[in-house]
């Protein structure tokens, strides 16, 4: 697809698609001056306010790929320093970090309250500190805020998190708390969320979030039946999406309520949930990892960086520095500090050495496959019902969706020739043969110019064409092909300097398609790991499947590779894996092991 700015997403879904002006959008985060600079993308901005403003207009900002500076993800990476400094308890580290992270803005000063009083709460235990913060925090951007005028306001996830955390902090520790007041304003958060959080994704985020907390409210005034309708409202949302993060508060939440309903342990699947979410969280997530902090959310993001990008798509072409720089560096040592990672350029310079490239000029500070969020939907759509194996309405919604890209562009091309040889191939409009010949020209088109490497780091829609490739060479018996081609493809993100985190729907895919066919023990613990430090469950079965056939054949005590068969159930009944759920539980009856 056609690579544009996020300037234009925004500019686009604010007049064509929302309708919403501009000070609407802009309240409390920057100037109209600094709006028109960034739809023009004449701003160099923060990837944070970039994220507020998306979410303020409906759009999730992990559906879209973005290109990062060094300087924006050094950004980015400080933020995470932050948080788990915090989380670990390291005040000092925490603070030295906070103090090195820019506070020009309201949204960057928003974002220094929010973390000060996550540190206050959670290190220093002054919690009216923590309180004072988070007002502090919601007035920077949400400036004159109350609950009478909630409805005048566009209001971000990450501006929710911080009126939900201010709730907690004074419901858990103020000496004289309103009950009823505090459930009277999560209510009206949630039915903020319920109108006005129309990404499905970023409604399940905060939706779980905002029922737990709502869930404690009731039980805490003996509203049983509204608790557990409240939490299970959560749990929905979550089990949808596959997010596994926040997932074990609402269960304990679920237990608790169990308990005060008088239904028996033995016979209560939310404890059997519950015991096998904590067992693989003890197991496989990061001691510090957090289970119920509000300002933490699934990663599922598609990052990249600019120096990496262009050095990869530069060697890959055989062309020296020197023909490449000419006309846009003065020297060879100004672009060697930015390869090295050392600089970024501007704007204008990025787009030059794209265009040497031949590559698509306007990704600088990001880009993104359309700047229609509804033809991102279509795609979004698209993959979920090839996903699902719903193949003749995706043949009807791949038409739909080519009729709205511009096909001049060679991606918008790739993108649709990949999902039309698969669609034809599972309706067998099309040969093996013919869809491998076709398949195989796509892959040809991501290698360097001696044929042999991919050129660069996959980008989102490569890494769909290489693992299309994979699934036809294992139905022409080429697996060891396959293999290749997929270490290949998870080694090159291995080795940038970009966190796996933050290719996460990528890097999880190849991830998956790898031990499916490999059974690796190693890969599989670390798809896992990987699982759970970005909050989604989307291939748990797998994994725990392929760590207990494991450890059964290394005849390890039949307790432990049984308790790992147990989880693939539990897991596969909370998160409606069906298929696997019913060929577990037929497992587990055989072996004489009772479940609910």
């Amino acid at each position: 697809m056609h690579f544009i700015t996020i300037g234009s997403v925004i500019a686009r879904a604010r007049t064509n698609q929302k309708n919403i002006p501009r000070n609407d959008l802009i309240r409390g985060i920057c100037t109209e001056q600094t709006l028109y600079a960034i739809e023009a993308n004449q701003y160099k901005t923060d990837i944070l306010m970039i994220d507020m403003l998306l979410q303020r207009l409906g759009i999730s900002p992990d559906k879209l790929e973005i290109v990062l500076s060094q300087e924006t993800y050094r950004l980015v990476r400080i933020r995470d320093l932050i948080e788990k400094a915090i989380l670990r308890g390291r005040k000092e580290l925490a603070l030295a970090a906070l103090a090195s992270h820019p506070a020009q803005n309201s949204v960057t000063q928003m974002y220094h309250k929010r973390m000060q009083a996550c540190l206050s709460y959670r290190i220093d235990k002054d919690y009216d500190h923590a309180a004072t913060l988070l007002r502090q925090a919601v007035e920077l951007t949400m400036p004159g805020f109350s609950y009478e005028t909630i409805e005048d306001y566009l209001i971000s996830t990450i501006e929710m998190e911080n009126l939900l955390a201010l709730e907690r902090v004074q419901s858990e520790f103020a000496a004289h708390t309103d009950l009823s007041l505090h459930i009277g304003h999560l209510e009206q958060c949630m039915r903020y969320i319920d109108r006005h959080f129309t990404d499905r994704e970023e409604h399940a985020k905060i939706c779980a979030k905002c029922a737990w907390l709502l869930a404690k409210a009731y039980l805490k005034q003996n509203q049983t039946a509204q608790a557990l309708v409240t939490c299970e409202k959560g749990i929905d949302e979550l089990r949808q999406h596959t997010m596994i993060y926040f997932m074990l508060p609402l269960l304990e939440l679920m237990v608790e309520i169990g308990n005060r309903l008088g239904i028996a342990p033995a016979q209560n699947k939310y404890v059997k949930y519950k015991e096998t979410l904590c067992f693989l969280w003890d197991s496989y997530a990061q001691k510090w990892y957090p289970t119920d902090m509000l300002f933490h959310n699934c990663c599922q993001k598609e990052y990249h960086l600019d120096y990496e990008l262009v050095k990869s798509e530069r060697i890959a072409q055989h062309i020296q520095q020197e023909k490449l720089i000419d006309g846009i560096y003065k020297n060879a040592s100004s672009f060697s500090n930015f390869e090295n990672a050392k600089v970024s350029p501007n704007r204008k310079t990025f787009e030059k050495m794209m265009e040497k490239l031949d590559l698509e000029k306007g990704r600088y500070n990001g880009f993104v496959a359309t700047d229609s969020f509804e033809t991102m939907e279509l795609r979004y759509r698209l993959d979920t019902l090839m996903i699902h194996d719903e193949y003749e309405k995706a043949e009807k919604l791949l038409k739909k969706l080519k009729s709205q890209l511009d096909m001049s562009f060679t991606e918008n091309q790739h993108v649709v020739e990949d999902s039309e040889i698969l669609i034809h191939r599972s309706l067998q409009k099309i040969s093996i043969e013919e869809a491998y010949e076709r398949q195989k020209k796509l892959y040809e088109s991501l290698l360097d110019a001696d044929k042999k490497n991919l050129r660069h780091i996959p980008m989102r829609n490569e890494v769909l064409i290489i693992n299309h490739y994979c699934i036809i060479l294992l139905e022409l018996g080429q697996k060891s092909d396959a293999v290749n081609l997929y270490v290949q493809a998870i080694e090159k993100m291995r080795r940038s300097r970009m966190n796996a985190q933050y290719r996460y729907r990528s890097y999880s895919l190849l991830l998956y398609n790898y031990i499916h066919i490999t059974q690796d023990y190693l890969t599989a613990c670390e798809t896992l790991k990987n699982e759970l430090y970005c909050g989604k469950a989307s291939v748990f079965p797998l994994c725990i499947h392929i760590i207990s056939l494991i450890l059964e054949n290394r005849e390890e005590p039949r307790k432990i590779w049984m308790r790992y068969a147990e989880c693939i159930y539990y897991m596969s009944d909370l998160y409606n894996f069906l298929q696997q759920k019913q060929k577990f539980s037929t497992f587990l009856k055989d072996k004489d092991i009772n479940i609910i």
